[in-house]
């Protein structure tokens, strides 16, 4: 896809559900909003700290639904200190689905379950800000984005970025087209811990209703460990590619205006932390290379912290998007970048979840919607695959296969 297309081709497919969702009444702007939170884990918690932040826009969080008891007894406390409407709690998120007063839903549950909750949420006729990665499967990203688009509904991929001031900046910097030819991004995100290696010792098996925490990728026996420390194990995330790869590649995409891939090949390994047992790798190399021609160098590594970065490179300088800093470093000609600036923040008039909320009640696309959760699953999942199978792997969006 040519850059200069991908506005006709994101509006085409976003002008279909717009439309649609338009044709579809479900507030007035006094009506109240009322959204469950499904999954009360660490992104759970914040997702209930920034809907209660939004209060005044009339919204109030009515469910919280978690399989383990403990979380949803300290969800509930949580909800109870911000709002004074009453709150109730599942552990089963079907019977949210079936709630006719909950509008909207947000998804946090384990990696593995968020396409599939997505999808239902989306066939009982509720509104979803769902978390990254939104998929780790093919089969199940593409079926969620097809029960999105035929129920006509409000989704916003949870990658924050897309309402962070300093990206915004970095992205008109980059649509203005001062960098000039792009042929290549270098990001590596890199820490020096044992990552996702979180305490169990408070996880009794009757307070956990396991069938339903392995949902379709069951059954195996309780396992606390796991349970905890899903992060760390294959049959609930694909690993990096989907915990850490999934914001920098939707904010490749939504930069360089280029959704998916063309050819991507993946290295990972457990080389620091495997006395934990994890299967899921600590240090990963991909090269992903775009059909609009430039090339993403991605490395990740939880052994050493040195060396994190984010640069774009073009033929007139270059962009440090952690540093918010425009160069002509590197470049040449004459429309090389003359003066080093730092690009001043262009913040956006509200939070990722309040642009969330907002259009559940006008009915409007959202900053980051289901087009964008899709294009960084689908990256990811190639990454993943082109590391299991130790082959270079191609994607086909006409097909929406991987060859």
């Amino acid at each position: 896809m040519k850059r200069r297309d991908f506005h006709r081709t994101a509006l085409a497919m976003g002008a279909w559900s717009l439309t649609a969702a338009q044709a579809t009444s479900v507030q007035g702007a006094n009506d109240r909003i009322r959204v469950a939170v499904i999954g009360c884990g660490v992104r759970g918690s914040q997702h209930i700290a920034d809907i209660l932040a939004c209060r005044e826009m009339g919204v109030e969080i009515s469910h919280v639904c978690d399989v383990w008891r403990g979380a949803r007894e300290t969800a509930v406390a949580a909800v109870k200190k911000g709002q004074n409407a009453p709150v109730h709690a599942v552990e089963d998120y079907r019977v949210i689905l079936a709630h006719p007063e909950v509008n909207a839903v947000t998804i946090a549950t384990p990696d593995f379950s968020h396409a599939k909750i997505l999808k239902e949420a989306a066939e009982a006729g509720k509104d979803a800000y769902c978390e990254k990665p939104m998929a780790v499967d093919l089969q199940e990203a593409l079926t969620a984005v097809d029960a999105v688009r035929a129920n006509q509904r409000v989704v916003q991929s949870g990658t924050q970025y897309r309402s962070d001031g300093h990206f915004i900046a970095c992205a008109s910097a980059v649509h203005s087209g001062v960098l000039g030819l792009i042929t290549r991004i270098a990001i590596a995100q890199n820490f020096n811990e044992p990552r996702w290696r979180k305490a169990y010792d408070d996880v009794r098996e009757d307070d956990v209703n396991w069938p339903l925490f392995e949902l379709h990728h069951g059954p195996h026996p309780f396992s606390a460990k796991k349970f905890r420390r899903w992060y760390l194990y294959r049959d609930y995330t694909n690993g990096l590619p989907g915990l850490w790869m999934s914001h920098y590649l939707n904010a490749v995409a939504w930069f360089m205006q280029d959704l998916f891939p063309a050819e991507v090949v993946c290295s990972a390994a457990v080389l620091c932390w495997g006395d934990d047992g994890r299967e899921t790798e600590d240090t990963l190399s991909a090269i992903l290379d775009y059909p609009s021609g430039f090339q993403l160098n991605f490395s990740m590594s939880l052994c050493n912290s040195a060396d994190t970065q984010f640069i774009l490179y073009g033929s007139n300088g270059k962009l440090d998007v952690w540093k918010r800093e425009l160069s002509g470093d590197g470049g040449g000609g004459p429309d090389q970048i003359k003066e080093t600036r730092v690009l001043p923040p262009e913040n956006p008039p509200n939070s990722h979840m309040a642009d969330f909320l907002d259009c559940v009640r006008t009915r409007q696309d959202p900053r980051c919607p289901v087009e964008m959760g899709l294009a960084h699953s689908v990256a990811g999942i190639l990454c993943a695959e082109s590391n299991r199978l130790g082959k270079r792997l191609r994607y086909d969006p006409e097909k929406r296969e991987i060859v």
